[in-house]
Formats: C-alpha cells, structure tokens, sequence
C-alpha cells in the first residue's frame, strides 16, 4: 500500500458543489462517500506559497521564514524571491526517509532546486523557472534517472505551452493546461508503479490559473472533470489517499488597489517616471506579449531585448512588483504593499511614530467599505509579529490583510480610485479550502470536520507509524477509521531533523544557476504571466 496525497491548488467545495451535485465528479464523490474530510483552512495570505510548505511541513510562515513568493526589503528597498533552500524546515517526506521509507514528490511549488531524498523529487511550477518566459529542460527532477525517464518517456514539461497569460486566455492556453493536467498524472502513475514509493505526493497546480481565468465557466469545468477522470486510477488499489487544497478560490466580487488607497491616505508617493508616459500612450505588457505570441517572437524577444527594457513596459492595471519599487519617491513614502495582503513600512520597529502608523493603518484599512454595498473590503488587519509564532515571526511584514469576502487584494499603481469592481483575475484566493482523507486506515464520514493545513502533515505522518516532530503547529487529526493501526497506536514524538538534510551540490549549483540574472526575475516574470503578481 501507498499513502498518496493529490493536492488540487486552490481547490474549496463552493466552486465544485453543482458538478458534484450533477454526478459529474463521480471519482471525487465516491472518495467523499468512503472518506472523511471537509474544510481545510490555510495560513495567512492565502496563497500558493507559502501554503504548500506550509502543508509539506506542518509549520507556518513563522517557523519557515517564508510568507510569500517574495518580500520587501524596504532598508535596501528590492523585491527578494525566494525558493526552495530559503524554507527554514525539514518536510514530511525527510521524516519518512529518516525513518527507512522511500517517498516521491510530483510538481509541488517551492521544490526548486529539487533535492535529493531516499526517492525521488520532481520540481514544480510556477516558481522553477531558468529564465524569463523559458522552462526548464533540465534540472527538474532528482534522481538523474528519473528526470532521464519523464524526458524521453513522457516528454515532460514543467510549466505549459503557450503559456496562459493575463492577455492570454484562448482554446491554445487552455488545452495547454489541460494536457499538462494528464501528464502529470501520467507522470505520477508511471513513477508509481516504477519506483513503488511508501508515499507519494502530486500537486495539481495549472488549473488554478484557469480558476483565475474563468472562475466556475466551461474551461474550469473541463479541467475538473479531467481531474476527476485521471483520480479513478489511484481508488479502489488499497492506498491511502489524501486530496486536498492549498487554499480556496472566490468569486471576485471587487479588486482592491491597496497601494493606491496607501497613495491617496499620503503614506506612499510615487515619482513621474517612463512606466506612466507608456501607459498614457496605450503601451502596455499585456499588449506586446499577445503580440509577440501572435508573432511567435515570445523566445527570441526575451533574449534580445535587454531585461531592463522590458521591466519598464507598465501592464494594463499599472505599474506593478519591482516597478512598484522603482517608481517610489522613498523619502516620502511611509508604507507600501504586496498583492493579496501583506504591507511593508519604511520604519524600523522601535523607531518614533512606527507603532503609531501601524495602528493608523490598522484603523484606516479596517473602516473600509464597498462603495456601492457596504461589505467590508479587508476583514482584518493584523499585526505580522501577533499572526505568527516562531523564531521567524519577527521577520514577519509589518501588517497582515485578512481579505475580505470576495475580494481581490493588487499592489498595482495607476488607477484612480483604490477599489474596482473588476481587474485581471475573476477566481480569487481565500483561505477556505479541501481535505478528503480516503482508504483502509480512514473513518467514512463525509464532510463533517474542519481542519488547518498545518495539521496534514502530522496527519499523514502518524497514519504512516512515523513519529511526529515536536516544533510543528499542526496536530494529529482524529480521522482514523475505530480498527485501523493508526486509530490503535499512540502519537509519538520526535526531535525535528535539521532543515537542509537532503540538500547537496545538486541543488546547490541549482540554486546558483537557475537564474539567468541571479536576481529571481525569471521567478517574478513567470508568475507575472501567470498573473500572480495582480
């Protein structure tokens, strides 16, 4: 028997019921039927990173020293990315090897460089990436053989092609999800069956870009019937199976520009720069990529036009990431923010009128209302060292957005008023997600319980006999069917591994070499076109 875990990014149960309902997800349903599950809320922001460590470790962002793709480093004042060696924190998989057991990881995010484990690991989008709009062909997978073999047994790719994009969102971008959907599930099913793994892990994770896209419309539908198609392979053989979701998806009812509400409050200030002038003159990014898709010039162009030309061609929302950055007047500027929560002051903790402006924006932000219905535009504001526990916590971003019901959270400069009632994306990110435990070693109850993405981890751990670490913030979930081994023995208890255990020279010369720049704008670029950076 294997433990399986399917995880489905931004998967909830709201954007799913009607094809459940419909007898149209027949796999997912039958899973529901025999297993035990329901609403599985993650960290703060709710978004693909950090979540999927996040479930991979058993910890949150304050234990890990990650709270997103990126961070603002206001002293230097750049954006920094970050990858897989930035995660301070061993993950489940270390535990099972430690404890004589193989495991195998298929495409989950915030893998890249791939490390070496007793198994194997296979990188995931969106944040491996070599360069700007350029996949990667090597260096994807641990061990050699097993990248040899997904080469030039499957042709696998880690991200698609074309590549679905803000400007992008045709019949081509679609199926390209869609064929990337049923490789990695052939991906999973032939390493399965090949290297036979204790556990194996396979993030779904493109098919949340459509959710963005397209929210609940037909191409959303189609790839959740091909979700549910290809899961039927891994029921009925005697595994264990987990499915579950990093975070939820909304529909959007409003985008909030939070950097320009920080804007008109006087707490940011921006310089006239070129972004603008372009923008004026109706040149945009979203405008020369569909034209260099047209064209099919998307490669060349990436190579022979210099980067920082490039950067400078604002999108249509704005000026958004780095150029955020680069468009500031820094002496006049207070506070500035990410997407989808997280704000960053240009005060140090301890120096005069910082808790002040805090507690400032705190109110501000927490009064905000929709103009037309009066809902809440952020739930709740917290403060990063009061969200977060753990020796990373006062690493934290100097406030939290807890975003309110149906809204969107964009760092983009350029609007004219701070809410909108639509922008790029009508699929949003909220915390409200899925967890299905299915199998031998699991209760049939439905969806009746609740769960924090955190509690995973030590779910799986102690379902598979292994001890559960003593640092993490997760529990052991009572989801184990009354004669099961899991339901019979006692939860024990382990000393945490050191967190680069598996990490070598592979992933060192990975980590050195996977971007062109040294700079994490291939990263930045491949989550722009993806449109994470909205």
């Amino acid at each position: 028997m294997t433990t399986i875990t399917i995880g489905l990014d931004g998967a909830n149960w709201d954007l799913i019921v009607d094809w459940l309902d419909a007898g149209d997800l027949p796999n997912l349903a039958a899973l529901i039927d025999d297993g035990v599950g329901g609403v599985c809320r993650s960290c703060l922001p709710p978004i693909t990173v950090p979540n999927w460590k996040c479930y991979a470790t058993g910890k949150g962002p304050g234990k890990l020293g990650v709270f997103r793709f990126d961070r603002i480093d206001t002293e230097q004042r750049e954006h920094v990315f970050h990858d897989a060696t930035d995660f301070d924190s061993a993950e489940l998989w270390d535990y099972l090897t430690d404890e004589g057991m193989t495991a195998g990881v298929i495409n989950k995010p915030s893998t890249y460089p791939p490390k070496e484990i007793d198994g194997f690991v296979v990188a995931g989008g969106p944040d491996a990436s070599e360069t700007a709009y350029r996949s990667l062909d090597r260096g994807f997978a641990t061990p050699d053989r097993v990248e040899r073999f997904l080469r030039e047994e499957l042709d696998y790719r880690v991200h698609p092609s074309p590549m679905i994009s803000p400007s992008e969102t045709g019949e081509a971008e679609v199926d390209a999800v869609l064929d990337l959907i049923d490789l990695r599930f052939d991906a999973a099913s032939a390493l399965l069956e090949r290297e036979d793994p204790d556990f194996l892990h396979l993030t779904v994770f493109y098919s949340m870009a459509l959710q963005h896209y397209f929210y609940d419309d037909e191409p959303v539908e189609r790839a959740w019937k091909r979700i549910d198609d290809r899961l039927g392979e891994f029921l009925g053989e005697g595994h264990d199976v987990l499915v579950m979701s990093d975070h939820g998806t909304c529909d959007v009812d409003a985008v909030f520009y939070v950097n320009v509400w920080l804007q008109r409050q006087g707490y940011l200030s921006v310089e006239r720069t070129v972004d603008g002038a372009l923008r004026r003159a109706g040149i945009t990014r979203e405008r020369a990529l569909s034209a260099a898709k047209r064209l099919g010039l998307v490669e060349t162009l990436s190579k022979v036009v210099p980067e920082r030309i490039q950067r400078v061609v604002p999108w249509e929302e704005g000026v958004k990431r780095d150029r955020v950055l680069s468009v500031l007047d820094w002496d006049a500027t207070d506070a500035v923010a990410s997407n989808q929560g997280p704000i960053y002051l240009t005060r140090s903790p301890g120096e005069p009128g910082y808790e002040e402006l805090r507690t400032e924006l705190i109110e501000g932000l927490e009064s905000l209302r929709h103009p037309e219905t009066g809902t809440p535009i952020v739930r709740s504001v917290r403060r990063g060292e009061e969200q977060y526990t753990g020796p990373h916590a006062d690493e934290a971003p100097d406030l939290i957005l807890d975003q309110g019901e149906g809204i969107h959270t964009s760092d983009a400069i350029g609007r004219e008023e701070p809410i909108a009632d639509s922008g790029v994306w009508r699929g949003g990110n909220m915390p409200e997600g899925v967890f299905v435990f299915s199998g031998p070693s699991f209760r049939s109850d439905g969806l009746t319980e609740r769960a924090r993405i955190v509690d995973l981890a030590p779910t799986l751990l102690h379902s598979m006999g292994a001890a559960v670490p003593d640092d993490l913030d997760g529990e052991v979930l009572d989801v184990f069917a009354p004669d099961s081994a899991a339901a019979e023995r006692p939860v024990r208890t382990r000393s945490p591994l050191a967190p680069d255990r598996g990490r070598d020279a592979h992933a060192a010369d990975a980590h050195d070499g996977g971007d062109a720049d040294g700079d994490g704008t291939g990263v930045e670029d491949r989550l722009a076109d993806l449109g994470y950076l909205e």
